[in-house]
C-alpha cells in the first residue's frame, strides 16, 4: 500500500511521525495475520488504515494545490504517483514471475499469469471480483492477490483528482462547499458498500465504488480536520487513544466469517480517522510544532517509523514470499517457514526501499518529466505482463488439447471395470453391490492420457444445462437465505429438496439428468461451506453461527415445500463446537454422528425420505498442480485411501442414516475405488480441486447415482 509519502506530503501537511508509524501498525497487522500469529483474525483491516491514511495525504496534496492555483497539474500528479509506485510494484511481480517458473507447477504458473498480468495493468482488484478467491484455499492460492488493494488505490488515483477539481469548481472555491460535496460522495459510496456486502460480497470487498468511502474518509480529514488543531491536550489524548483502540479491537474480534466491508469496515476506518484527528489536534498553530499525543510518542517511536517507512515494500514482498517461501520450505515444521518468510520479507523491503524505491520516487534515473515518466511506465508494466502471460503459455504448450469431449454422452458408463458399482446402504432399498478394493488391484502408473478428461487446463470449469451456483443458488458468507431456486418440471407430482453445502451441489451435473429422466422437481438449497447436520461448526474466526441461521430457515422451507425427498451432503472436516470448546477426534465424531441424527429425524418427520451422500474425499494438493509436475508418473499424485477419506466419519455417518432407514450412499467407493486414490480413472480426471470433483466425472456416475437413490 502506498499511503502517499514522501517530500510533497511533507510539504502538503507537514511531517508527522505518527502517520509514519500508523502505517507501521497498518503493515504489522496484514503481516502477522498472513504469517497466521493467533489472535489476529482480522488483522486484514490493516488494508482499511492504509485507505484512510492514502485518502488523506493525497487530498492534502491536492487541495493544497487548488488552493493556491485553482487548478491540478494532472500529468505531473499521475508522474508523480507512478514514481512513487510502479518502481517497486513492477519489481516485486517480476521477482514474482521468475519465482513462479522456479517453485510453481506448470499449470500453477499458468494460473498466475493473469493475475500478475492483471497487476501490471493496475487492474487485479477487477480480475478477482469475478473470481472465487481465497487468500488461504489451495486450489485458489495467487502469490498477488494482494496488489487487489493496490489496484483499488491506482483507481482511486486516477478519478479523484478529476473529481476533486470538478467538486472544487462547482463550489466555487469554498472549501466548505467542497467538503459537502465530498460528504455525498463517501455517503454513497458507504452505502453501495454495505449493500453489496450482503448480496455480493465478493465484488464488495475487491471494487473502488464500495471501498472509495475508506479512502474518502481520509480525504474528509484532509478538507475538515484543520478544525482540530489545538485540541486541548487531554481530548487529542482520548482520541487518539480511541482511535488505535478501535483499529486493535477489529483486528482481534473480526474473522473470516464478518461480513466485510460494509459496516464493519466502520470500526477501523473510524479508528484510523480518530488517529488523524488526534495527530492533528496536537498540532499547534499552522507551523506544525507539535505536542505529541499518548498514540503520537507510540507510533513515532524509531523502530515504528523505520516499518512505516518501508511499509509499501514491505507489503509488496510479504505476500509471495510467504506463498512461494512456504512452497520452497514445506519441508519444515511449523512455524519455521512463515518466520523465515517474515524475515526474508523485512530485508527485501528494506533493500528495495533503499535501493529502488525511494532513489526512483525522487527522480533518479527516469527523471521527473511526467510524459518521459507515464511512457516508461507503461512500457514497463507491458512488458511485465507480457512475459507472465507468454511464459505461462510456453510452460503449458504441451497440455493443450487439440479437441476434447468433456461432457460424456448421457446413459453411457464410461467406468465399467474400473469402478464398483455400489447400491444403496439403506434399510428399506435394495441389497448394496459391495465390491472389495482390493478387487481392482493397486492403482497403475503411466502419463497422463493425451486426451484427459476435462482437459488439465480445464478442469475447474464445465458446462451444464442449469448452473444453480451461476444463478446464485449457492449462498456465501454473510448470506442466509436462498432464493426460489428451483429447476425441473415446476408442476412435477414429485418435488425432491437438495440441502447442503458444495459436496453436495457438485453432484448436480448427475442429478439434473436424473432430474429430467425422473420429471421431478427440484429445490436447490445450498450454502458454501455449511454443514446438513444439527450442530455448529468451527471457523478460523470462530463458530459458524451463520450456518446455524441458514439451516434454521432451510428447514422451515422444506417444511413448506413437503418433499417427497431430501438428499444431503456436506463437507464434515471442520470441527463442530459445543459449549463454545471446539471437539476433535472421537468426541467430534460422536456430536457431527448426533447432528446428522437430528437433521434426518427432522427431514422424516416432515414426511420426506433422506438419501445421504457420504462426504467427498480430500486430498492435500491442487491435482491439477500436481499431475502437472508429474505429467509421466501420475502415481504419484495419488492418495492413500486413509489420509483421503475420514474413516471414522465414514462409519458414523453411515450408522446415522442406517439407524433412521434413511438411504446412505457410499460415493467413496466410486471416487476412492482403489488404494491410495487416484486422480485419474481411465481417461477422466477425478478431483478438481482439493475437496471437489469434475463436472465430468460426476456426468460419468450418473447411471450410478441414479440407481442407488430411492424411487
Amino acid at each position: 500500500m502506498t499511503a502517499a509519502s514522501g517530500p510533497e506530503a511533507e510539504q502538503a501537511t507537514g511531517f508527522r511521525s505518527d502517520i509514519e508509524g500508523l502505517r507501521a501498525v497498518a503493515v504489522l497487522l496484514i503481516l502477522l495475520y498472513h504469517a497466521g500469529v493467533p489472535g489476529l483474525s482480522g488483522g486484514y483491516v490493516g488494508v482499511d488504515v492504509f485507505f484512510v491514511i492514502s485518502g488523506f495525504l493525497i487530498t492534502s496534496l491536492l487541495v493544497r494545490e487548488l488552493d493556491e492555483t485553482g487548478r491540478l497539474d494532472l500529468p505531473q500528479f499521475y508522474a508523480r504517483r507512478a514514481r512513487r509506485i510502479l518502481p517497486a510494484s513492477l519489481l516485486v511481480l517480476a521477482a514474482t514471475l521468475v519465482g513462479g517458473v522456479v517453485f510453481l507447477s506448470p499449470v500453477g504458473l499458468w494460473r498466475v499469469a493473469p493475475d500478475i498480468a492483471a497487476a501490471a495493468a493496475y487492474v487485479p482488484n477487477i480480475l478477482f471480483a469475478f473470481q472465487t478467491i481465497d487468500y488461504f484455499h489451495p486450489a485458489n492460492v495467487s502469490p498477488v492477490i494482494h496488489y487487489w488493494s493496490l489496484g483499488v488505490e491506482e483507481q482511486f488515483y486516477v478519478v479523484w483528482p478529476v473529481f476533486l477539481w470538478l467538486a472544487h469548481r462547482f463550489a466555487g472555491g469554498a472549501r466548505s462547499r467542497l467538503t459537502w460535496v465530498v460528504v455525498a460522495a463517501i455517503a454513497g459510496s458507504f452505502l453501495l458498500s454495505a449493500f453489496l456486502t450482503s448480496r455480493y460480497p465478493t465484488a464488495a470487498f475487491y471494487l473502488l465504488p464500495t471501498r472509495a468511502w475508506e479512502l474518502g474518509a481520509g480525504a474528509l480529514v484532509a478538507l475538515a480536520g484543520q478544525r482540530a488543531r489545538g485540541l486541548a491536550p487531554a481530548i487529542a489524548n482520548v482520541v487518539g487513544a480511541l482511535g488505535l483502540g478501535a483499529i486493535g479491537i477489529s483486528a482481534v474480534a473480526f474473522g473470516t466469517s464478518t461480513p466485510f466491508p460494509g459496516t464493519a469496515a466502520l470500526l477501523p476506518v473510524l479508528g484510523s480517522v480518530l488517529v488523524l484527528v488526534g495527530g492533528m489536534g496536537a498540532l499547534a498553530g499552522a507551523q506544525g510544532s507539535a505536542s505529541p499525543t499518548w498514540a503520537g510518542v507510540a507510533l513515532g517511536l524509531p523502530p515504528m517509523r523505520y516499518v512505516g517507512r518501508i511499509s509499501y515494500s514491505l507489503y509488496l514482498w510479504h505476500w509471495p514470499v510467504l506463498i512461494l517461501g512456504g512452497i520452497a520450505l514445506g519441508a519444515m515444521p511449523k512455524p519455521l517457514p512463515a518466520v523465515v518468510a517474515v524475515t526474508a520479507s523485512v530485508a527485501l523491503a528494506a533493500v528495495t526501499y533503499r535501493w529502488v524505491e525511494d532513489p526512483l520516487r525522487r527522480g533518479q534515473l527516469i527523471g521527473r518529466r511526467p510524459l518521459r515518466n507515464l511512457t516508461v511506465a507503461l512500457v514497463a508494466s507491458a512488458l511485465v505482463a507480457g512475459a507472465a502471460l507468454g511464459g505461462s503459455r510456453l510452460a503449458t504448450a504441451r497440455f493443450r488439447q487439440p479437441a476434447a469431449v468433456v461432457t460424456p454422452p448421457a446413459g453411457d458408463d464410461p467406468f465399467g471395470g474400473l469402478i464398483p458399482t455400489v447400491g444403496p446402504i439403506s434399510s428399506d432399498g435394495p441389497t448394496p453391490t459391495v465390491w472389495p478394493i482390493r478387487t481392482f488391484g493397486p492403482t497403475v502408473d503411466g502419463p497422463l492420457p493425451a486426451d484427459l478428461i476435462p482437459p488439465i487446463l480445464n478442469l475447474h470449469r464445465g458446462t451444464v444445462k442449469y448452473n444453480p451456483s451461476a444463478d446464485g443458488c449457492s449462498l456465501l458468507t454473510g448470506q442466509t437465505v436462498n432464493g426460489p431456486c428451483t429447476y425441473g418440471n415446476v408442476a412435477s407430482p414429485t418435488k425432491v429438496v437438495l440441502f447442503g453445502d458444495s459436496h453436495l451441489a457438485q453432484w448436480w451435473p448427475a442429478l439434473e439428468r436424473i432430474m429430467a429422466n425422473r420429471d421431478w422437481k427440484v429445490v436447490f438449497l445450498i450454502k458454501t461451506s455449511c454443514t446438513y447436520a444439527d450442530v455448529t461448526a468451527m471457523s478460523d474466526s470462530g463458530p459458524k453461527t451463520e450456518c446455524d441461521t441458514w439451516r434454521a430457515g432451510a428447514l422451515a422451507r422444506i417444511r413448506a415445500e413437503q418433499p417427497a425427498l431430501v438428499v444431503v451432503s456436506s463437507n464434515q472436516r471442520p470441527p463442530p463446537v459445543v459449549a463454545g470448546v471446539a471437539l476433535a477426534g472421537a468426541e467430534a465424531t460422536a456430536a457431527m454422528q448426533a447432528g446428522a441424527t437430528r437433521t434426518i429425524t427432522t427431514l422424516q418427520s416432515i414426511g420426506a425420505r433422506v438419501a445421504v451422500l457420504a462426504d467427498t474425499p480430500q486430498v492435500p494438493f491442487d491435482p491439477a498442480d500436481c499431475l502437472s509436475a508429474n505429467a509421466d508418473h501420475v502415481i504419484r499424485c495419488a492418495i492413500p485411501r486413509s489420509q483421503a477419506i475420514d474413516l471414522g466419519w465414514l462409519v458414523a455417518e453411515r450408522a446415522a442414516a442406517e439407524g433412521l432407514s434413511a438411504t446412505f450412499v457410499d460415493v467413496d467407493a466410486w471416487i476412492c475405488p482403489t488404494d491410495p486414490c487416484p486422480m485419474v480413472i481411465g481417461r477422466y480426471a477425478v478431483f478438481a480441486d482439493t475437496n471437489h470433483v469434475t463436472r465430468p466425472f460426476v456426468q460419468g456416475l450418473t447411471n450410478r447415482l441414479d440407481a442407488a437413490l430411492p424411487r
